[in-house]
């Protein structure tokens, strides 16, 4: 069932591909990123929405994704995806260590979602700009650097989430249309995965109080909500059609904000939808949860 929400321009500034958003409780403020442009954002909720307002800083690029995290000697810092490595960000935004470089299978990949698991790890997945043979690597990165593969055969890593009780991972491969989930626990290991959601070109994804999924549906204007069990519950229209990240926000975490991209359409695409590439704001009738920091997770089992 496809809903029209009251929906509007969070930020109209468009991007090239808007992705890694989520709420900053320690500053009160939205981060996300623009991967292609190689831009960190970051703005108040009730910021200005042609970003005037905002505080942007310029890495190098591809940024895929962008974490909080626990600097030493830094208040506010970061954790970021570059190309093929995992560094560490002060509260400006600039980098101040490598913690890892992580090795592609191939020429023609770079690296693409990431989010902190439960327990303080960084994981990030890969994709192809080159070529779609599925070789992507799924990796988990300590705030020690030590990274391991936890799962390989991805076409386009995207989407992850983590159960309450972080027994249960959640990844997406947009290139089979699938989110899929597998046992996860202290030790940082992946289990077999099975399907969870098939069948819609799914890329970002959130995971509510009440148990239900949100989605972005890459070429599909839409974002969708799934039950705890896998069952569509409802779409939600967005005005362009490259819908990239959802993300809780706000300072209770009950507004959806909704990233899309510009990247791949065409000129008649672009005048028909004209906002593409910006963010949308919408009230999704949940909350979302707070964003767990790189060194700084639970322990025990």
């Amino acid at each position: 069932m496809i809903v029209d929400r009251e929906m509007r321009l969070f930020r109209s500034t468009p991007g090239i591909l808007v992705e890694s958003i989520w709420w900053d409780a320690r500053t009160e403020e939205v981060v996300w990123v623009d991967i292609v442009a190689g831009l960190l954002h970051r703005g108040r909720f009730d910021g200005a929405a042609d970003g005037s307002e905002d505080r942007v800083v310029h890495l190098p690029p591809p940024l895929s994704a962008v974490q909080p995290a626990e600097v030493p000697g830094a208040e506010g810092g970061y954790v970021a995806a570059l190309e093929s490595s995992v560094v560490l960000l002060d509260a400006s935004g600039a980098i101040v260590d490598e913690v890892a470089r992580l090795r592609h299978r191939r020429a023609g990949m770079r690296l693409n979602e990431g989010k902190v698991d439960p327990y303080g790890r960084f994981v990030v997945g890969g994709l192809s700009v080159i070529g779609d043979t599925p070789d992507a690597d799924l990796w988990s990165v300590s705030a020690d650097g030590e990274a391991a593969v936890l799962r390989g055969g991805f076409g386009i890593t995207n989407g992850m989430e983590w159960s309450d009780d972080g027994r249960t991972m959640y990844v997406t491969d947009t290139s089979t249309s699938t989110v899929y989930r597998g046992a996860y626990g202290p030790e940082g290991l992946l289990g077999e995965l099975e399907p969870f959601v098939s069948g819609r070109t799914s890329d970002g994804l959130a995971l509510a109080e009440d148990g239900t999924f949100w989605n972005g549906l890459y070429g599909e204007s839409a974002v969708a909500r799934w039950s705890s069990d896998g069952a569509l519950l409802e779409e939600i229209a967005v005005p362009v059609p490259n819908v990239t990240s959802v993300a809780f926000a706000g300072p209770g975490l009950d507004r959806v904000l909704i990233g899309t991209a510009r990247e791949n359409l065409t000129e008649e695409q672009l005048r028909a939808a004209p906002d593409s590439g910006a963010i949308f704001v919408c009230d999704g009738g949940a909350r979302g949860r707070p964003v767990p920091v790189f060194g700084s997770g639970r322990s025990g089992g």
